[in-house]
C-alpha cells in the first residue's frame, strides 16, 4: 500500500539517527513492518487512519527505536561504568569543593576583605566548582560510554580486595570515649576562659586567654557547636549508623570549624595578646600559634572528607 504522510514522518524520524549506509535497508524494513501492521488492523475492521496511527504507536518512540537498531545507550552513564562514575564524582566533590572553599576564605581574609563578602564569594565559587565537577565528570563518562572500544570495559576492575571493612571497625569504644572526653574538656575550658583567669586588668576583670573578639562576633557559638556535632557523628559511627548524607554533613561541619580557626589565626584574633603581656610571655609566640592553627585547619579540611568517605564504605 502507498505510504501516508504520518508513516513518512515516523520513518524519517527513526532513520535520521542511523548511519547513512544503513538507512536504505532500515527504511525498507521499517516500511514493510508498518505496512503489515496496518493491513492487519484494517482487516480487523479499523479505518485506514486509525490503523496507521495504532501501528506507529505500537512501535513506540522513534528515538528509542533508533537506539535499539544502532545499539546506542539511552542513559548518560550506563550500568557498566556507573560504579566508577559514582566513586570518582563522590571523592572529587567531597575533597575538591571544601579545599576550594577554605582556600578562598583564607585568601580573602588575608587580603582584608569583609568577612561576609569573603564567605558569600567562597560559597558561590565552591557551588560553581561542584556543578562544574558534576558536569565534566558526567560528560566524560557519557563520552566513554559511547566509544565502541570502551563501552563494555570497566575503567577500574573490581576485586574482592576492594570490599569495605565491617561497620564495627568505624570507630572503637575507646576512641569514642577519648575523643568525647577531650572535646568536653576543650569546650568547658573555652567557655570558662572569659571568667576564669590568673590575671586581671586595672578594673579587676579577668584577662581571658582567648581574644574577646571571638565572643563579640558570635564565632564562639561555632567553636562550641562544632565539637558537639563531631561527638554526635562519632556516636553514629560507633553504632554503625553511618550513611553518605551523614558523611557529607560531617564534612561540612568539619570544614566550617576549620575555616573559623583559620580565619581567627589569619586575622590574629585567636589568642588575647593582653594575656601574654600580663603573663610576661613573648608576643612572638602568638604569631607562631596563628601559623600552626592555619596549617592544622588546612590539613583538617584536606583529610576530613577522605576519612568520612572511607567510613561510609565501611558500613
Amino acid at each position: 500500500m502507498t505510504s501516508s504522510t504520518l508513516t513518512d514522518r515516523y520513518v524519517s524520524a527513526v532513520i535520521r539517527g542511523v548511519p547513512a549506509k544503513q538507512r536504505a535497508d532500515l527504511e525498507q524494513e521499517l516500511r514493510a513492518s508498518l505496512a503489515d501492521a496496518i493491513d492487519d488492523r484494517r482487516e480487523a475492521g479499523a479505518d485506514a487512519k486509525t490503523a496507521e496511527h495504532d501501528a506507529i504507536v505500537e512501535l513506540g518512540d522513534p528515538i528509542v527505536l533508533t537506539a535499539r537498531y544502532t545499539g546506542r545507550p539511552l542513559t548518560l552513564v550506563g550500568p557498566a561504568l556507573y560504579a566508577d562514575w559514582k566513586r570518582l564524582l563522590t571523592v572529587l566533590e567531597l575533597i575538591v569543593v571544601p579545599i576550594v572553599f577554605a582556600t578562598l576564605v583564607i585568601v580573602g581574609i588575608v587580603k582584608g576583605d569583609t568577612l561576609g563578602g569573603v564567605i558569600g564569594g567562597a560559597v558561590w565559587t565552591a557551588f560553581s566548582v561542584a556543578v562544574q565537577l558534576a558536569f565534566w565528570v558526567t560528560a566524560t563518562f557519557a563520552l566513554i560510554e559511547r566509544m565502541p572500544s570502551t563501552a563494555e570495559r570497566k575503567l577500574v576492575r573490581w576485586t574482592p580486595d576492594m570490599l569495605p571493612e565491617t561497620s564495627a571497625k568505624l570507630t572503637s569504644r575507646t576512641e569514642f570515649i577519648v575523643e568525647t572526653t577531650l572535646a568536653a574538656l576543650l569546650v568547658t575550658a573555652f567557655l570558662l576562659s572569659p571568667f576564669v583567669s590568673p590575671f586581671a586588668d586595672a578594673a579587676g576583670a579577668p584577662v581571658p586567654f582567648f581574644d574577646p573578639w571571638i565572643w563579640q562576633t558570635g564565632l564562639a557559638v561555632v567553636l562550641v557547636v562544632v565539637p558537639l556535632l563531631q561527638v554526635g557523628a562519632n556516636a553514629l559511627k560507633l553504632r554503625g549508623r553511618w550513611t553518605m548524607p551523614l558523611a557529607v554533613g560531617a564534612t561540612l561541619v568539619d570544614v566550617v570549624g576549620a575555616v573559623v580557626l583559620i580565619v581567627l589565626g589569619a586575622t590574629d584574633h585567636l589568642l588575647n595578646r593582653a594575656f601574654f603581656t600580663a603573663a610576661g610571655w613573648p608576643l612572638e609566640a602568638v604569631g607562631v600559634v596563628n601559623v600552626i592553627v592555619i596549617v592544622v585547619g588546612a590539613l583538617a579540611i584536606a583529610t576530613s572528607a577522605w576519612e568520612n568517605i572511607r567510613s561510609v564504605r565501611k558500613v
